[in-house]
């Protein structure tokens, strides 16, 4: 099947023109989807499966529908669009940076949170995801194949041939990056637009970064306010996730007041005030300030690491599970959830690291009682 959205002509702007673009476009290739969801398509991943959602035809797919949100409103003014691009044009990876208007004296916030890197699979990636270990192998067998004029069974290849080779070793290339981004756990935003200097570029922002997390706490009240009219950044994107990893983690009741009093800009005297009366708790400015420099910030970074892991052994990897004698909930069988015990089949020891250390707390408290 053609390349889809090598079809598309991004000289049409208004949407109208678009959707009938793109309808011809399906219309004259639908044989080929068909056939390519009926034959083609597996939805089920298992542990060196690439993920179906980065095949050639899903990000083909993916780029029609891009090009059809980023189409212009008819009753928009004309320079609705032009002023978009240009100022995204600018300097895209400082954009956050901006809004955020940091202060000099607070020199440890001043830095850029969205990053635009030149992400390329390295071979400890390589040796580190079985995925990119054999998608390794394939490049080099195509590289091979193109370096030589000669394939597999020893036929020479045609000019015509080559070439389709290096198509496809670019789309598997391709296919790499992105697959190390859902490995890695970034959260990612691609380019839509073909016109823009960045459309072929990735940037992305890391939520297990304990410092991006602190900075977003500090800044939430104003980059949300400046979220409300970015309408065609990313912003929204980043605080709705933000919010949303802050409802999945546990945070003790007077910490939620803290974080909560802290986005309304209330002064730790005023804080300090409010636990005493609230929760009977006596806190001084130092260990307010570590609260929320340190300890909630580190605390949504870790939530973010166990949905990202929880995800991964879910679709991606078969990770092997143990069951904790004591509280019986399955764990991953790594050292992350179990300490260690030479003695064991399985290097483990069979009851989870949560559970020794409440043991161990109430063996404490029993001892001074």
């Amino acid at each position: 099947m053609n390349k889809l959205s090598d079809q598309l002509d991004f000289t049409l702007v208004n949407i109208e023109e678009r959707m009938e673009l793109v309808k011809n476009i399906v219309m004259e290739n639908e044989g080929d989807l068909i056939d390519y969801y009926d034959n083609h398509y597996n939805p089920h991943i298992n542990q060196t499966g690439s993920l179906s959602e980065n095949t050639r035809v899903a990000k083909d797919l993916e780029a029609l529908a891009s090009y059809l949100l980023y189409a212009k409103d008819s009753n928009a003014s004309d320079d609705t669009i032009t002023d978009y691009r240009q100022k995204r044009n600018t300097n895209r990876e400082a954009s956050i940076e901006k809004l955020m208007k940091v202060r000099e004296v607070r020199r440890e916030t001043n830095r850029s949170i969205i990053k635009t890197p030149k992400i390329k699979v390295t071979d400890r990636d390589r040796s580190k995801y079985p995925e990119l270990a054999d998608t390794g192998k394939t490049i080099s067998r195509i590289t091979h194949m193109i370096n030589s004029g000669i394939d597999s069974k020893g036929r020479m290849l045609s000019l015509s041939e080559i070439k389709k080779l290096k198509w496809i070793r670019t789309d598997i290339q391709k296919d790499e990056i992105a697959i190390k981004n859902e490995l890695k756990g970034y959260i990612r935003f691609q380019s839509i637009c073909k016109s823009e200097q960045d459309f072929n570029q990735l940037s992305f922002m890391r939520f297990d970064d304990v410092e991006i997390m602190r900075v977003l706490v500090e800044d939430y009240a104003e980059l949300k306010e400046y979220s409300y009219d970015d309408t065609f950044g990313y912003l929204k994107i980043i605080i709705f996730a933000f919010e949303e990893l802050i409802e999945m983690t546990d945070i003790k009741d007077f910490m939620k007041d803290i974080l909560i009093w802290k986005i309304e800009g209330m002064s730790y005297d005023e804080m300090i005030v409010n636990l005493q009366e609230t929760y009977d708790i006596k806190m001084t400015k130092p260990r307010l300030s570590k609260i929320t420099r340190e300890t909630i910030p580190s605390m949504i970074a870790e939530t973010y690491k166990q949905q990202r892991e929880d995800w991964i052994y879910t679709y991606v990897l078969r990770g092997v599970y143990k069951a904790c004698n004591c509280c019986k909930n399955n764990y991953l069988s790594t050292k992350k959830y179990f300490s260690p015990n030479k003695r064991s089949k399985s290097g483990l020891r069979n009851i989870c690291k949560n559970c020794r250390k409440d043991k161990y707390q109430n063996e404490s408290v029993a001892k001074t009682e």
